[in-house]
């Protein structure tokens, strides 16, 4: 079981990278994704891909902003005409906007309905994220590890989306990296180390602890 102390330790390691090159509204940096309906296998590689994507001018606001992203349901093909996605998924049932400043509500998140937060539904045991280039010998594999108990599927969009946008916007993920994504019911320090963890407050908790959600392992312990 990890530690309060260690789950603590990695979120303000994170909150101190956000702040080393602050912007003058980083939290209103976010980026907009409308969904026509849910695909684990879809979803995560198209959350690789559109990262890999990105400008640097554009995914360091973004990371700052600790890759904030609001999920919308409606159907990329009849809005193509009136708002420019970035990337949209090979079976275009998702698309993904640019990183852009929030100070006033976007048309599309006007037009458009939060994506249900539902009961998470059934998922593969492991889903495999093939590199966007051929892998090559000297670059690890990724591996990340998302918990599926006392979520929604909201939260698990969140999650996902979350760890595989800054593994890759900090380099942990490459155009030729493999990544294999696991469900489990609960993180486990021995299937580390964890390079990264995503912590969130446990809504079963009155005293403030955390409760981990998503890891990311590179290297010889994330085959």
């Amino acid at each position: 079981m990890f530690t309060q102390r260690y789950l603590r330790e990695h979120t303000e390691r994170r909150v101190r990278a956000a702040r080393a090159n602050p912007a003058p509204e980083p939290d209103r940096t976010a980026v907009t994704v409308v969904l026509r309906r849910f695909a684990p296998t879809t979803f995560a590689q198209s959350a690789v891909g559109y990262a890999l994507d990105l400008p640097d001018t554009l995914s360091e606001p973004w990371l700052r902003a600790y890759t904030r992203t609001v999920f919308l349901s409606g159907n990329p093909d009849n809005l193509r005409t009136r708002f420019a996605f970035h990337h949209v998924s090979a079976d275009g049932t998702m698309a993904w906007t640019l990183p852009e400043e929030t100070a006033e509500t976007p048309p599309l998140r006007r037009l458009l309905r939060l994506f249900p937060a539902a009961a998470l539904p059934p998922l593969p045991a492991r889903i495999e994220i093939p590199p966007r280039t051929a892998a090559a010998p000297d670059v690890p594999t990724a591996r990340l590890d998302v918990v599926t108990t006392r979520i929604s599927l909201a939260d698990y969009l969140v999650h996902v989306h979350h760890a595989l946008a800054e593994a890759v916007l900090t380099g942990l993920i490459g155009p030729h990296t493999a990544v294999a994504l696991r469900h489990l019911p609960r993180l486990d320090p021995a299937e580390g180390p964890y390079t990264t963890l995503r912590a969130v407050p446990d809504q079963d908790a009155t005293d403030g602890r955390l409760r981990p959600c998503a890891g990311v392992a590179v290297g010889a312990s994330a085959g």
